[in-house]
């Protein structure tokens, strides 16, 4: 694993264990069912990208959400896109799809492959 992309694994590692609270907050704020919200949705790039450009989360404002939910997922995608062609406010190009994923892989091992897209990423 190279220096950038342990950074990237770590920042990854930071904004994963935020999306579940996150997650939670969004429910209980907008008063929903666990059910609404796909847990299995909450570290697709597509969702954590929303959270960077727009202050949303699976579609809800999180604007208002504790700083310490929203920080660990704008700061990953922030390093993430660094160095991408793609504009702050542009959608994430496929070359950043595939550099999560990657990360992803590195970070939990195997049974995740990046070959596989995930929910919300583009095909």
């Amino acid at each position: 694993m190279t220096s950038p992309d342990m950074q990237l694994g770590a920042l990854y590692l930071a904004a994963r264990s935020t999306t579940q609270a996150l997650r939670s907050w969004v429910i209980k704020t907008y008063m929903l069912r666990d059910s609404q919200l796909d847990a299995a949705m909450a570290t697709a790039l597509g969702q954590l990208d929303q959270v960077y450009r727009f202050a949303l989360y699976y579609g809800y404002d999180v604007s208002n959400a504790p700083e310490a939910l929203r920080q660990p997922i704008t700061a990953y995608v922030a390093a993430l896109r660094q160095g991408s062609s793609s504009l702050p406010g542009e959608r994430p190009s496929r070359h950043l799809f595939k550099v999560h994923r990657s990360i992803e892989a590195l970070v939990l091992g195997p049974s995740r492959s990046p070959d596989t897209l995930s929910e919300g990423d583009p095909s």
